[in-house]
């Protein structure tokens, strides 16, 4: 089975993709980020499936794809909700920075995309009926009653295999207070999403129950780092342009940021409690950019897009004998990096 044997299918089965790709955006429809269950998620061509050639030429010119750039490929493909959907219906949003991240994120996920489907092609019959009850609509009374009375049984059985597999992941959203210290009153600033499996909820927990903390005013000054490496990141990745020409940049501006929590965990070291925080984040900035023209004898305004994902960490540390909500945050750091330029 080949790359080229993954891909949609219209008006056929496209059940295993679309599981696989929820499975590949962390469940999370790719234009609101809320987590969505699957009867609730559909298949977005980023780039419309409806594109005729002179379209699509005009798409892989101004998001810089490449030839083999397939339409109903992996690339091209991201879950979406039914609301999101009609809401988007058959337009690209050119010139918005969602559809260059979500590009570039595509195209990122490919080749794992390519990998779960051909696996689970290649299971047995217990794979297809395991599907048939990840999309089950459980707002259906006799389909919702038969999941609750059997699914037990299968996680339990799951526990047997491992208990860590019986684990699960549920989502919380943590919604960073408007009122922002001065410097950043002109800075975009998201809510913060929360995947947080068995230990990262206990430590959750311990940090409201135990330490006395609010995760709003932990989240919060972390997200303002946050927002200053990513500025300060992509300002350096577009001076670093040389070609064709040396390159200035403005500063950057943050127009969308998608940011999510995903572990918290914990340990004592007498006399603290430290927690580390680990998340990934999806942004896009723009900036104004400044070229040499070719012959070096005058300069030309230019526009600087730039699609950004990476991970990133920090600490909170709490003296057992101090009081509630005293607690010692690290900076926040930039753990991976990865980001995708576009001048014009």
């Amino acid at each position: 089975m080949t790359g080229e044997d993954v891909r949609y299918r219209s008006g056929g089965d496209n059940s295993i993709l679309k599981m696989v790709l929820r499975e590949q955006w962390q469940n999370r429809c790719y234009m609101c980020g809320r987590p969505k269950d699957f009867t609730d998620t559909q298949i977005d061509h980023l780039i419309p499936q409806s594109s005729s050639a002179a379209e699509l030429r005009d798409s892989k010119k101004q998001y810089s794809l490449a030839s083999s750039f397939d339409l109903h490929g992996p690339e091209n493909l991201a879950p979406i909700c039914s609301k999101c959907n009609r809401e988007k219906s058959n337009q690209t949003f050119k010139g918005a920075g969602v559809m260059l991240l979500a590009l570039s994120k595509a195209a990122k996920l490919r080749p794992d995309v390519i990998a779960a489907c051909k696996k689970f092609r290649s299971g047995t019959r217990l794979s297809n009926h395991l599907l048939r009850s990840i999309a089950a609509d459980l707002t259906q009374t006799k389909a919702r009653e038969a999941f609750e009375t059997y699914a037990p049984a299968i996680v339990q059985k799951l526990a047997l295999l491992d208990e860590d597999k019986a684990d699960y992941v549920t989502y919380h959203e943590v919604i960073i207070d408007d009122m922002h210290p001065d410097d950043f009153h002109d800075v975009f600033i998201p809510d913060v999403s929360l995947s947080l499996r068995t230990r990262g909820r206990t430590a959750m927990s311990i940090l409201q129950d135990v330490c006395g903390c609010q995760l709003t005013d932990l989240l919060q000054p972390r997200v303002h780092d946050l927002v200053e490496l990513l500025q300060s990141q992509v300002h350096h990745d577009f001076e670093s342009i040389t070609e064709p020409s040396r390159t200035n940049a403005g500063p950057a501006e943050i127009l969308h940021l998608q940011v999510t929590i995903e572990t918290i965990d914990y340990h004592r070291y007498e006399p603290v409690l430290e927690f580390t925080f680990q998340g990934i984040f999806d942004a896009y900035l723009m900036a104004p950019l400044v070229q040499d023209t070719l012959n070096g004898d005058s300069i030309q305004d230019r526009q600087g897009e730039a699609a950004v994902s990476g991970t990133f960490s920090f600490t909170a540390d709490w003296p057992i004998s101090a009081q509630q909500g005293v607690l010692d945050i690290s900076d926040c750091t930039i753990e991976e990096w990865s980001s995708h330029l576009e001048v014009t």
